[in-house]
Order: structure tokens, then sequence, then C-alpha cells
């Protein structure tokens, strides 16, 4: 009688704890559910939303406050911050929040999928925080997440398949500079059939072949290493890689009898660290690295941190070749045509000339659909390639 007395008690007990353990809200609506909030405020994320991601990942956990994905998402607000942060306390109790986070979203995982997705925004969020261990934090959730059995893909809201995992170690280890161990995660999902990381993949594995295709060509300097990583490009990337790689000084110096001076060094060049390369730049007025009249601060300013264009570039590369083959008729030697070989250039547009010097010159590239894409910034890889081809192509005349 005691025995079945103290088990009684026992299952009250658990009831009772059931009972008062935290409860979900009632959700509003048919969409007001935790995996679609989740899947919503990781597409925030990705649009640079994140006040409203954070809002979308709470709503998650306050319908299910054991929701592993939320967590998860959390996490990766957190890791995102932690990395904007200057070395310190504040970025060490950063970094501390988020992977507290993972780690409660993983304890927290019911089921293979829900353990996936934590480790994958594992990945993700260590690549994105990068404090001094950041590489190993990646292999260990990269390694959690290999030995997940039987992930059902269909309840992966956002990741949409286990190659994600593959895709985003093989961009954690190009941000670690290490190509040939991220071309090998990458080629494992180029390899895959055809899903949601495949087109990141195989752009991430074209820009790791252009920078090596860079530096098969010429020993490139550290400063060029670090650019060439970059999503996009500010004109004082733009600058320094010219002038360092080119050696500008050199190169134009031929060109003049005397040496120009700059006409002035704007206010946001002082103190740049970037500033010689910059200031070098001026001297020889090269197009599309002009200074622009700001009406906020009533000066003209360089704006290095401003993202270039491909067609800003393709301006840029244009006035360079024009300098030094002293052949004027290049700057409108294709002015006037009907027709134009790029969907998205129309022949009556200022950069037309420039982009079609140089993609017929080989400095830049279209992508495989033909179009140039003048709009979009340009990224590291694209820039160094396009100095280093200008390189051969001055250094064969």
């Amino acid at each position: 009688m005691k025995k079945h007395l103290l088990f009684f008690a026992g299952l009250l007990t658990v009831v009772l704890l059931a009972a008062c353990g935290p409860k979900g809200a009632a959700p509003t609506s048919l969409e007001d559910t935790p995996p679609n909030h989740y899947l919503r405020g990781m597409e925030l994320v990705d649009a640079g939303n994140l006040g409203e991601a954070r809002t979308r990942f709470a709503r998650a956990l306050e319908l299910d406050p054991k929701y592993a994905p939320g967590f998860a998402g959390q996490a990766l607000l957190a890791a995102l911050n932690a990395g904007t942060l200057p070395a310190g306390k504040d970025r060490e109790s950063a970094t501390d929040a988020f992977r507290a986070l993972l780690d409660k979203g993983y304890g927290k995982a019911s089921t293979p999928a829900e353990k996936f997705i934590v480790a994958v925004t594992g990945v993700r969020a260590e690549t994105a925080a990068k404090d001094a261990r950041w590489i190993q934090a990646v292999e260990k959730w990269d390694a959690k997440g290999r030995v997940i059995k039987d992930v059902d893909e269909g309840a992966l809201p956002y990741y949409r398949n286990v190659e994600a995992l593959q895709f985003f170690l093989g961009k954690a280890w190009f941000e670690a500079g290490d190509y040939a161990k991220a071309k090998a995660s990458l080629g494992a999902v180029v390899g895959k059939d055809i899903g949601k990381w495949h087109r990141p993949a195989n752009d991430l594995f074209a820009r790791i072949q252009k920078i090596e295709q860079a530096a098969a060509n010429y020993t490139v300097t550290g400063v060029s290493w670090a650019i060439a990583a970059k999503d996009s490009v500010s004109r004082a990337d733009v600058a320094a890689l010219i002038v360092n790689e080119l050696n500008l000084p050199k190169l134009f110096g031929k060109l003049s009898a005397a040496e120009p001076k700059a006409d002035f060094v704007p206010a946001d060049v002082s103190g740049h660290t970037f500033q010689v390369e910059i200031v070098e730049i001026l001297k020889w007025n090269v197009r599309g690295l002009e200074p622009t009249y700001n009406a906020t601060a009533r000066a003209e300013l360089f704006l290095p941190e401003e993202p270039v264009s491909r067609k800003e570039m393709a301006l840029t590369l244009e006035d360079i070749l024009i300098k030094v083959s002293g052949d004027e008729s290049l700057a409108t030697r294709y002015f006037g045509q009907d027709n134009s070989p790029y969907a998205d250039v129309k022949p009556t547009e200022a950069h037309y000339n420039a982009v079609v010097n140089v993609v017929t010159r080989n400095l830049m590239e279209t992508d495989l659909s033909g179009n140039f894409r003048p709009e979009h910034d340009l990224d590291g890889a694209e820039l160094l390639l396009a100095v280093v081809r200008l390189r051969n192509a001055v250094n064969a005349e």
C-alpha cells in the first residue's frame, strides 16, 4: 500500500510540475505559429531587418517557450551584434550570451531537425561573431550537425535541406582564409541536386577561383587578400588595391614630366587607413574616384566607405586604360551603337562605353546569362581579378 501511495504521490508531482511549467500563448490565426515566425524572422535577417526579426523570434517563443529554432534565431541576432563590438568586456559578454542561447536551443531541441537547425545556426553565429576561438567553435557545431541522423528536411522551414551545413561551413572557411577547405565544403553542395544552397555555394566557389586565379599571376599584398574576401568593396578599398597592385606612382610617373599634386585632400580622407593611397588616386584625377559634393557637409568629400558598383569600376578601369595607352578614342569608341551585347546595359547609358571596353578586354565579366549587373556592388574577388588583369594588360604594352 505504501508503495502505491508513493507512486501516486510521484505521479501527482509530475502532473503538477507539468501544469506549472511554461505555457505558450494562444495563437491568434492559422499563420501565428512558431515555425512561421521563425521562417519570417530568418528571412528578415537576410534582408537586414534585425529589429523585426527579433520580434518574430520572440513571438515564436511566446507561442512555444521550448521551441529550439526560436533560441537559435535569437542567438544569431546576438552573434551579429557581438561581431560589431570592439574587443573588450561588452564583446565578451555578447559572445557568452549568444553561445548560451545556442546551447539552450540545442538542449531543448526535441527532433533531429531542430537539433540540425541549431547546429547550422551555430556555424553561422560563430562566423558572424569571430572571437579569438571562433573557428574551433565552428568545427564543434559542424561536428554536432554531421552526426545528426534522419533529419526530416520538411521540418527545416528556412534551411530546407541538409546541404545548408556544408554551405555555411564553406563560407566560414572562406572567411577564415582557408580556401582549400572552403572549396571542399562548397563542392559537396554544388555536386548535389539543385536546392536552396546550390546557387550561393556555386557563386562563392567561383569567387574563390577568381582570387586564386589572380594570386597565381602575382604575389598580392596582405591588404589585397583582406579586400578580396569582402562581399562588397569601398572606394577606399579600390584606391588601395589600384595603388598597391599597379604601383600607380611608377605606372603614371612616366606620363608626366612633373608629378601632379592633389588639388585638395577631402576632410573625410584625413586620418583614414588608406589616406596615402587615396591621395595618390586624387593626384591623377582617376575617373570614378573623384570627390563629390556633399550637401549635408557642404563640402567635396571622397566618401571612402561608400560601396563601389560594377559600372563605377568599369569607368575607373577604362580611365586608367586611356591614361596608360594615351588613346583618347577609347572613351567614345562604342557610343552610337544601336544594339547592346548586354541586356541590362543600354547603348545610351553613360557607362555603356566603359562596360564594353572592360568586358572586351577581359578585365570584368558578365554572368552566365550575359548580364553585366551594372548596379550590383563589386565584390572583393572581382576587384582583385580586374586589377591583376589590368596589370597584365598595361605591362604587355
